[in-house]
């Protein structure tokens, strides 16, 4: 499993829907507090508890640095300021994070900035941004310069620890309305960002967009174009990190009502990587690399949803060439401190993206609106569980011999959102993860060592927005 260090878990919940369209089903949405005009506040608490083994490197190297056991427990507060438009054109945004450090063992999980050796809370500007917006009849623009959360092209803003990152640069958006198709009506979106410098939501400097050597990369430049008609959806996405990588997403999504609260949606993604310059070439001379010159992760997904049940099935197929010596992955951010904008379904947990492997996956979701259990009302919760396997080819360096290895993930989520008038605003979440890989020497030859160790980790989130 993987972190900035090692083992990774749950970064993002698996595609399940509501309606005939297919989303990302989250515990946490710092979008809840971003209402116009107001000031308001979001309170988390967050567990996490990771356990870690791998025989090879517990009996043959004196098992981890840190230990097996990893995690923390953090007090998160985010306090937003969302002006309204003046004259319906300019505005500001503004946000103060702070993390206070309830416990923390040596590696904390991103929980905390440790990269001075010890972990601490801290407090930070995390967003400070000038808004500017303008619609005609059919048409609005919009842009946001500052420090800010920006999800745009092929870079994302994650909320999963005690507060989200924030990014500083610039960000556009137009939306189109009335290309319509017939009787579909047909909306076209466009939106580009540029960006050159991160905080990450673990600590509270911004800081140089970094590579995986630790090389400074000076800016990224990223857009994407979407037209959606209901039925269908094309996007194009690309992304360039200066003299570092490239990276293009080539998605269609189709839909299919059944009814009023039913609905069927085919979703497939294509991702291309590039190498993209010196910073790379540096990297993959360091063994840094993902891959050497390119790598690419086709994903295709089919989303059913009947009433208060969703049911998801996934396919994915990876190729990155690593000649280095190394097993290559798909490498999809665009450095080691900034999270690339990744919408296939396998990604959850681990992300299955070594090289030549094939991944398939299933998923099922049950939301209890409408129920009640002694005259409890079940609306807001939810319960999801999600089943993922995958099969690539790895040299063993003990024997010389190329074996067949079989990696898993199951995870199990629990999420109340409280709808109760004296409680809303609260929500709580469980999300339960076990990992396994049918070979321990793989964390030898990978190069994502810390994404292909077995693994168990316990989350527990309890968010309030005031």
């Amino acid at each position: 499993m993987k972190t900035k260090k090692l083992i990774s878990v749950i970064v993002s919940a698996i595609v399940l829907g509501a309606h005939a369209k297919v989303f990302a089903s989250n515990i946490h949405d710092y979008n809840r507090t971003n209402n116009d005009g107001k000031f308001n506040v979001y309170l988390r608490a967050v567990h996490i508890d990771t356990r870690i083994e791998n025989g090879i490197i517990e009996d043959d190297f004196g098992g981890f640095p840190f230990g097996s056991r990893l995690g923390g427990t953090a007090l998160g507060l985010v306090a937003d300021y969302n002006s309204g438009y003046w004259q319906d054109s300019i505005g500001f945004d503004a946000s103060l994070y702070g993390v206070a450090k309830i416990d923390a063992r040596p590696e904390n999980r991103d929980l905390f900035d440790d990269t001075s050796g010890e972990s601490k809370g801290f407090a930070k500007l995390g967003q400070a941004s000038l808004k500017l917006r303008h619609a005609g009849d059919n048409w609005s623009a919009a842009l946001q310069a500052g420090r800010g959360r920006f999800d745009a092209g092929t870079v994302v803003t994650l909320d999963t620890r005690a507060v989200p990152g924030s990014l500083q640069g610039a960000r556009g958006q137009i939306q189109v309305d009335g290309l319509d198709i017939g009787p579909l009506p047909g909306v076209l979106n466009i939106d580009g960002a540029y960006i050159n410098r991160v905080s990450p939501r673990d600590r509270e400097d911004f800081e140089r967009i970094l590579s995986k050597g630790g090389f400074e990369v000076d800016d990224i430049k990223t857009f994407s174009v979407t037209y959606d008609a209901k039925l269908f959806a094309l996007k194009f996405a690309k992304g360039i990190a200066e003299d570092f990588n490239k990276n293009t997403n080539y998605g269609l999504t189709l839909r299919a009502p059944l009814g009023e609260n039913s609905g069927a949606v085919f979703d497939t993604h294509y991702y291309d990587f590039r190498r993209g310059g010196s910073i790379w070439d540096r990297d993959w001379l360091d063994g840094n690399a993902g891959y050497d010159d390119k790598a690419s992760w086709l994903n295709l997904n089919l989303g059913l949803k009947i009433d208060h049940w969703s049911f998801g099935l996934s396919y994915s197929k990876t190729r990155a060439e690593l000649t280095n010596g190394q097993l290559g992955y798909a490498f999809f951010d665009h450095g080691e401190n900034v999270d690339g904008l990744m919408d296939a379904w396998t990604r959850s947990g681990n992300d299955f993206n070594n090289d030549d492997e094939q991944t398939w996956q299933i998923a099922g979701k049950y939301e209890f609106d409408g129920k009640s259990i002694a005259g409890i009302s079940l609306d807001g919760f939810n319960a999801m569980v999600l089943f993922k396997r995958g099969k690539f080819d790895a040299t063993n360096p003990f024997s010389g011999v190329n074996t067949d290895i079989q990696e898993s993930q199951a995870e199990y989520r629990l999420n109340y959102r409280f709808e109760e008038p004296d409680y809303q605003g609260l929500s709580v979440g469980m999300i339960y993860t076990r990992y396994w890989i049918n070979e321990d020497f793989v964390a030898l030859v990978s190069a994502q060592p810390n994404n292909v160790v077995n693994g168990k980790e316990l989350r527990v989130y309890v968010d309030y927005a005031f």
